[in-house]
């Protein structure tokens, strides 16, 4: 068997998003167990709407994410140039070579006859089919056209349109083009190569041995392998991804921005958290296992294990994998990641020493970083009070009082530090228990809840610690 091959060939006309990054780990995962090549190549032929940033958005995005590719941009390779807009003569080499085995032919049915043969086939119940009319024009009636300016279109002639196909995630599939499509474009009017022209050059001379991309392609693969073998090139092996449907059972838009990887990135997931998440959409690693490591998915992932069923992204489920990831994290790790996002995003407003010691305590109250500027307002002097009842009866002043008067008094560090405080407390107030902690709380944080005060009264330091039960008692 030859070397595993296979590509993630996104377009440059929007940020990545989870359906697509999904395509690339899947490929990225099944060449990395078959110990093949994962290729990164830019589909950019559409002019208009690509856009470098958008491209420099995508390379940057994968590297986040954790996908490395073997050839691609930046790094080239064997196969390249990587980028579609870099090979124009080649798809019009292939074009020409095509025409001349009469394998494609110049057409000149303009764009409002195509659209008028596919209204009369939607109003018929039919499929939207060209009827393959500019295959059989006269010379006369060509000669015509071009005199009425018409410039042509170049289209591949059907000729097998029955075929059948084993997809490696649907098993055998049947198709017959003559009811579905009928002679399609490979060149556009105005010379650019059609994606399918582009995407089977590309495919042929990167010698790519498997395609897995989505399901919405499925219709697309008779057109390929027919041109593939036509341009006498080997097809690839082809498996189609279910689609991923939203939580009301909609397939998910790639135009919403909150399914895509910037906007992960912007909420603060953990990249191999995200990674975990998503190969679940429509992969089972066979048993009840939910959480992987990297290095675990790429020994666990097999695409026997891909099934055909949609996937439903939930937003809830990714947040708690995303807290189990958080959660195995070393309290070293989490505040380094975290305090790496907190710069990244600018959401950093506090001393960095201090913030760096305190984001450990808050690791069990998190599922993902954005939620961290809200836990990290205790360290703000000017802190807005929940349930002011509770600091302004005359109970909890007394414990404030007397917790000035203990203050200075106090030996010891960490834990013991804390111990000593209350101790020494409970032998001269008579509050205990709620009635002692939840006023000490409220005073020292603002909040009714959140991480224990043993570990916030040292990071704080007694002079914070000081100030904020004088700001109370005012």
């Amino acid at each position: 068997m030859s070397m595993v091959r296979v590509r993630f060939a996104p377009s440059p006309t929007g940020y990545l998003h989870i359906g697509n990054v999904r395509t690339a780990l899947f490929n990225f995962l099944f060449a990395k167990r078959e110990g093949g090549k994962f290729i990164l190549r830019i589909e950019d032929t559409d002019l208009e709407r690509s856009k470098p940033e958008y491209r420099e958005a995508c390379l940057e995005d994968l590297l986040w994410f954790g996908i490395r590719w073997d050839e691609g941009p930046e790094i080239g390779g064997e196969y390249g140039p990587y980028l579609q807009s870099q090979k124009l003569p080649i798809y019009e080499k292939h074009v020409r070579e095509l025409i001349e085995k009469g394998k494609a032919y110049y057409c000149y049915v303009t764009e409002e006859e195509t659209e008028d043969m596919k209204r009369l086939a939607r109003a018929e119940h039919k499929p939207p089919r060209f009827d393959n009319r500019g295959r059989n024009f006269s010379k006369e009636e060509i000669e015509k056209r071009k005199a009425r300016g018409i410039k042509p279109t170049v289209r591949f002639k059907i000729e097998n349109p029955k075929l059948k196909m084993h997809d490696l995630i649907r098993g055998e599939v049947s198709f017959n083009l003559d009811e579905m499509v009928g002679d399609f474009v490979i060149q556009r009017a105005d010379g650019t190569p059609t994606f399918h022209l582009a995407v089977c050059v590309d495919d042929g001379l990167m010698k790519i041995t498997h395609v897995i991309r989505g399901e919405d392609h499925l219709s697309n693969t008779p057109k390929h392998i027919l041109l593939l073998e036509a341009m006498g090139f080997k097809p690839p092996q082809y498996g189609h991804l279910s689609l991923i449907h939203g939580e009301g059972g909609e397939p998910l838009s790639k135009r919403i921005e909150s399914v895509s990887v910037r906007e992960f990135r912007k909420k603060g997931y953990l990249p191999h958290a995200l990674a975990n998440y998503i190969a679940l959409l429509g992969w089972s690693p066979g048993d009840n296992r939910e959480i992987f490591k990297w290095d675990e998915l790429r020994k666990t992932f097999d695409l026997a294990q891909v099934n055909k069923s949609a996937s439903i992204y939930d937003p809830h489920k990714l947040d708690w994998i995303n807290g189990q990831h958080l959660r195995a994290l070393s309290d070293e790790e989490f505040a380094r990641m975290a305090l790496a996002y907190l710069k990244e995003q600018k959401l950093l407003k506090y001393d960095e020493t201090l913030v760096h010691k305190i984001l450990p305590v808050f690791k069990d109250n998190v599922e993902r970083f954005n939620q961290l500027p809200e836990k990290l307002e205790i360290l703000n002097d000017d802190l807005a009070y929940e349930h002011k009842a509770v600091i302004e009866s005359a109970e909890a002043k007394e414990i404030f009082k007397t917790a000035l008067d203990i203050l200075p008094l106090l030996k010891g560090e960490g834990d013991a530090l804390f111990d000593d405080f209350v101790n020494q407390l409970k032998l001269k107030v008579k509050a205990k228990g709620k009635n002692l902690f939840m006023p000490l709380r409220i005073a020292l944080t603002g909040k009714e809840h959140g991480p224990e005060l043993k570990r916030i009264f040292p990071i704080f330091g007694l002079p914070r610690v000081k100030k904020r039960f004088e700001l109370v008692l005012k």
